[in-house]
Formats: C-alpha cells, structure tokens, sequence
C-alpha cells in the first residue's frame, strides 16, 4: 500500500474527468451539513487541520468492481481510482464548492481571518420559488459579509465567476473591490493547494482482499452499518447491487416503509431464512452476502404477504406494531406459506396465533433476535409438518396476561409493549371512526388522534395516578373533534352531546365505541374504576380469541 498527496485541486481535476469513481457497494451520501460545515473550515483555516486520508484501489484494465461517480460529478471517462473510504468528505467538498446542493447553500465569511466561519443556509420551494429569497442575490448576499462557497472552487471558471461577483457588488468602489478580491484570493489559494493524502492499493489486490481492507477501515472510528458491509459482501460475491435490490423491493412493498427501513428488515428476514439469528454478527458473517441473495427472492414475497397480513391484523405501521421482532418473523413465516384456500387458511391461522402471542407476552422483552429465528423454525415444522408445539404458543412457556394485568398497559403512543397490543386488539374489533365511521386503515390513520376515554383533566382533578390516566385501557384512537375541547367533561356527557351534534342514535353510538372494545355502559357511569374492570375484561376475550388463531368482529365484544 502506498501513501501518496494530492491537492483538492488535483483531486476536482481527477473527478472531473471521471477518473476517480466510487465502487457501486459504497454506502450513500450521508453526511448532514454541519459536517460539511466543520471540514471546510478544517480545510480553509490557518493553518488548516488535517482530515484525515483517504483509500483508493487503482483501477487495471479490468475493473473489479461496478462503479457510480461520486454525487453531482460528471459521468464518463476512464476510471483510473476507486474510492474505497473517503466518500463522505470528498463529496462534500465537491458539492459544497460546486454549488450542488438542493437543501443548502454555504458561504463564508468576509472577515479575514486564521479561522474563516463556513455556514450552510437552509434552501425549500414554496409556490416554486427558493426561499430564502436572498441567497440568490449577489448584493443581499454581500450586505450580510459572506461569499458564495463555490466561488472558491479550483480552476479558471470559478476564479472568473468570483471577479464578476466581486465587480458586481462593489458598486465602483475601488477599496471595497480590493478588499474583498483579497480575502477571496487568499481563500481561493487555501482550497486549491490544501493536501488530501491518500493511500493507494495496486491494482493488483484482488477483490477479496480490497473489500476486506474497505470493511476493516470503515468499523473504525464512524462503522459501517451492517447494511453498508452487506452491500459489500453482495457486490464481491455475485457482482450484483444490493441496493438496486432494496429499491425493487420498495417498488414491490412499497407500505414496508410503515414499519422501518425496508434494507434493515431484509437482512433480518434474510438472516432468519438462512438458519441464523438476526444480528449484528449474522450479517457480518463472510458469507451472508452469497445467503442473502440466494434468499431474496423469498424475501420479497414473504414481506409482501406479511405486510398485507399485519394490515388485516390491524398492526398498520411501526406505530401500532407492539414489537419489531413480529416483522421478522411473519416475513420468515410467509415466504414458503403455502398459497390457496385450506392450506393458507391454516397458516393464517397458524400465523395469528404466533402474530398476537408474540404482542401480548414478554417472549420478545430480552433475546429476541435468538427467539426469532427460534420460532420461526419450530412455526415452520408445526405448519408444514407435525412438529411440537412452538414455545411462542405454549402457555405454560409464554403466558397471557390476565385481566388486571391489562392495566399495566402504558400508553400506546410511546413504545410499550403492552400498550400498543392492548390498541391493536381494540382495532382489530374493527376501529370504526366516531365521526365517519370508516374502519381503520392504514389509509385514515393519520387523521386519528390518541383519545382519553375520560379526560385526562377530569382524572388529575379527582387525583387519579398518572399510570392509570394514560393507561392503554383509557385511550382510543379516533378523529373526534371534541378530543380537544372536552375539557374536565365526564364520558357521559362529552359522548351524548357527540351523538346529538352529528344526529347520532344511541344504537349506533354503542355499535361505534364497541368496535374499539369500548363497553358503552361502563362509559357512560363515569365510574373509571368500574370502566377498566369492564373493558379490561373485554380486552382480554379478544386477546384470548386472537391468540387462539380465531377471526375476530363486532359480533365477539356485543
């Protein structure tokens, strides 16, 4: 390996011919701003601060990798250097004083001075115009002291731009036109002869030993994502993009997205597909890469059949989900589902069962990663064969919670575990809106609202612990317009002037608040001790059915 220098200019000479590139597997663009922000001025200042070197793999006559240029350069040219570790800051380099940015413009001060202050103004379109309105005009732009960043990038056309700006905004005042001609030279000599060192591989490494070195480098210091080295592994071991893969997975499921990064939920499934457990040390495997691949196809119907399974379950997004783990285990288990009439049948049922166990017990409170792989393979053996029953499903091993334990049920918007079970179920019922009385879908969930059953004002005043007011048993998830103006009202009233304001009868108002496992009569007692009691019990019979692998509806909590 040899260590070698380069200026910035040099380098933007390289890139701009294409002759520095970025091996397909390299992670994206991932630095936000401030980082952007802290390298220019580690490069601008004096004397400026090192930032570290970068890996490149000399490129012989035949490429071992798949390469993209590096974001906003030119396509085209001969590669002559693959960028193995550095990414993130020539990138920034090169957009920054290219002027490449969407969401930001940088400047500099006018000042001069050892330590020049770069900042990153924040750019959005409204009506279809940039705003700040300000940052497109030389004058406003030289009124606040700064300079437009890329009116320091190396070469001719920038050094002309930056006379122009400078004989634009000095209004023929020869003082102000030196002074500024000054500090941009100055700047300008700063970026084109700062040192980038680099250490070069010869083109002669093999692919295995430069994506051995590209990992090694890359888990010190800021790590690659298990996702990132994956790539790796898919791109040297098949010489295909795990990348491309994702997005077609997006295309394909695209509500996947409801409950997490689609890359991140595929290695997990691809793990547990593979015989593995979900984790970090899985997917660092050498050989996972090769695995994943050969399981993709899998793993893109089984998602697309869970995802359409935990939308009918009630469990729409990441939100409602009580535990993640159930995201990798019905991807697993739908995979090699059996398709059509008695058999699918079974594994819904097979699969409830599982689904609903694993949100109302602790299996997945420690170990999970362990306990997912474990039961998806004793699922497996029971669906397809006549293996024992699976731990997730014993009760002696994973008991249900009874009754009064449902009020330790938190609240479900934060992430307790019970909780969002306890809401899930009461939607599973069916959800019906107070007001427009459409089910619940993941389509009109984010007109629903976290709604207090009694009043969370009414219940402080009566002196009622905090864990009971936002307890799961008191919440429904509903667009109700009088959630925010109910104030200390008791149920009884709040719900009769409801119903009286949209011409509701008593019929249909009970119909409603029982599809969310609401018992209307214990409601409208205004009783809360006697209304948790009821519901919880309520709650309980649904959960009991769900586990069991039956179907649930209205006609369960009547």
């Amino acid at each position: 390996m040899e260590a070698r220098n380069r200026t910035i200019e040099q380098w933007f000479g390289w890139i701009a011919d294409g002759a520095v590139v970025l091996p397909r597997f390299q992670r994206y663009e991932a630095w936000g701003s401030g980082q952007v922000e802290g390298l220019l001025e580690s490069v601008l200042r004096r004397p400026s601060l090192p930032v570290g070197a970068l890996l490149m793999l000399e490129v012989g006559d035949a490429p071992p990798f798949h390469a993209r240029p590096i974001s906003g350069a030119p396509e085209g040219g001969k590669a002559a250097y693959h960028l193995l570790d550095g990414q993130q800051r020539m990138t920034g380099l090169w957009r920054s004083l290219s002027g490449d940015y969407d969401d930001f413009a940088f400047f500099v001060r006018t000042e001069p001075q050892d330590v020049p202050e770069v900042t990153a103004t924040r750019r959005y379109l409204k009506g279809g115009k940039r705003y700040p309105v300000w940052c497109d005009d030389d004058a406003e732009v030289a009124a606040r002291n700064l300079i437009p960043l890329p009116l320091l990038r190396p070469g001719q056309e920038a050094a002309d731009a930056a006379k122009a700006w400078v004989k634009g905004v000095s209004n023929g005042e020869m003082d102000r036109a030196m002074a500024l001609n000054e500090v941009i030279t100055e700047l300008r000599s700063r970026v084109s002869n700062y040192s980038l060192p680099f250490l070069s591989l010869p083109a002669t490494t093999n692919r295995e030993t430069a994506l051995d070195v590209f990992i090694r480098m890359n888990t010190q210091g800021t790590a690659l994502t298990a996702f990132d080295i994956v790539v790796a592994q898919v791109e040297a071991d098949t010489g295909t993009s795990l990348h491309e893969r994702v997005e077609g997975l997006r295309a394909r499921v695209p509500k996947l997205t409801h409950y997490g990064e689609p890359a991140e939920i595929a290695l997990a499934v691809g793990a547990v597909l593979s015989g593995r457990p979900p984790t970090r040390s899985t997917f660092l495997r050498p050989a996972f890469g090769g695995e994943l691949v050969d399981v993709w196809d899998r793993i893109e119907l089984g998602l697309e059949r869970a995802v359409r399974f935990l939308a009918d379950e009630a469990m729409v997004d990441a939100a409602i989900l009580p535990s993640d783990p159930l995201v990798t285990l019905m991807g697993a288990f739908w995979a090699d589902a059996t398709e059509g009439k008695d058999a699918e049948g079974a594994a819904r049922r097979l699969a409830r069962q599982a689904l609903w166990r694993g949100a109302f017990t602790e299996r997945y409170q420690k170990t999970s990663a362990t306990r997912t792989a474990l039961d998806y393979r004793e699922l497996v053996a029971q669906r397809d064969g006549d293996g024992p029953l699976p731990g997730l499903l014993d009760p002696e091993q994973n008991p249900l919670p009874e009754p009064a334990a449902l009020r330790t049920g938190g609240w479900p918007k934060t992430r307790d575990r019970l909780g969002r079970a306890i809401l899930a179920a009461s939607l599973r019922v069916g959800g019906h809106d107070f007001a427009d009385e459409q089910r619940f879908s993941i389509e009109n969930q984010g007109a629903r609202e976290y709604h207090h059953l009694f009043p969370k004002a009414l219940l402080e005043a009566e002196g009622w612990p905090r864990r009971l007011v936002f307890c799961a048993l008191n919440c429904a998830l509903v667009s109700w317009r009088t959630n925010r103006t109910i104030g200390k009202k008791p149920p009884s009233i709040y719900v009769a002037e409801r119903a009286e304001e949209v011409g509701l009868p008593t019929k249909e108002v009970d119909r409603r608040l029982l599809s969310h496992c609401i018992p209307p009569d214990a409601l409208r007692s205004d009783e809360f001790e006697t209304f948790l009691d009821v519901r919880a019990k309520m709650i309980h019979g649904v959960m009991s059915k769900l586990c069991n692998g039956e179907d649930v509806g209205l006609h369960d909590v009547v």
